[in-house]
């Protein structure tokens, strides 16, 4: 490792970064867009960083870095948060365990494969985008739903016409908090929705 590499990494271990943007090393080293570019391309081909989409990197040396640490950042500005199936799976409600991770943001929907994970990124209208807050693993922050906004995110989006989303079968019933579902489910004020989880026997 270089002089220059080894510094470069004393400043992301000093401003904790993990994941990042090339204009975020620019600042904070005094590089201008073109320098910073470079010296993170060089650290890329040593393995201590790696690119997620133009711009936006992950630090590899980063203790404990979690995939879902990158969500946020590969749709800024737009809000986003893991949700759907990734959520579903960790949280022992269905079985299936997704190939990647799954996300929704009211930016446009994209998928991202990258060297930390494959992304799957669902568009959500901005006026559904609540019911989640940043959780916490080891250094890791990120934002994430909890379990029955989860579940309504990929109920809503498993009826929406095309959508490739669908609702999974759960281990034996489904194990969300009803009053909660309830309440979520008439903030989405979805006809096709209530009808849905009443078939599903989750609303009276």
């Amino acid at each position: 490792m270089s002089v220059a590499a080894a510094d470069l990494i004393g400043l992301f271990r000093s401003h904790r970064l993990r994941v990042f943007t090339t204009s975020d090393l620019a600042t904070l080293a005094g590089f201008d867009g073109v320098a910073a570019a470079q010296a993170l391309g060089r650290l890329e081909t040593k393995g201590l960083v790696c690119r997620l989409k133009r711009g936006v990197w992950a630090n590899r040396l980063a203790p404990g870095l979690n995939p879902y640490e990158a969500v946020a950042a590969l749709r800024a500005p737009w809000p986003c948060y893991v949700s759907l199936y990734s959520v579903l799976a960790d949280r022992g409600i269905i079985a299936e365990i997704p190939q990647g991770v799954y996300a929704v943001s009211a930016s446009l929907p994209r998928s991202f494969r990258t060297p930390l994970a494959s992304y799957s990124i669902h568009h959500l209208p901005e006026r559904f985008m609540w019911g989640y807050e940043f959780s916490d693993t080891g250094e890791a922050s990120y934002p994430e739903a909890d379990a029955e906004k989860a579940f309504l995110d990929l109920a809503y989006l498993s009826l929406i016409p095309r959508s490739k989303l669908a609702l999974p079968r759960p281990r034996g019933r489904w194990a969300l908090d009803r009053p909660k579902l309830g309440a979520y489910a008439r903030r989405f004020g979805f006809a096709p929705l209530t009808k849905l989880l009443r078939k599903e026997k989750l609303l009276g």
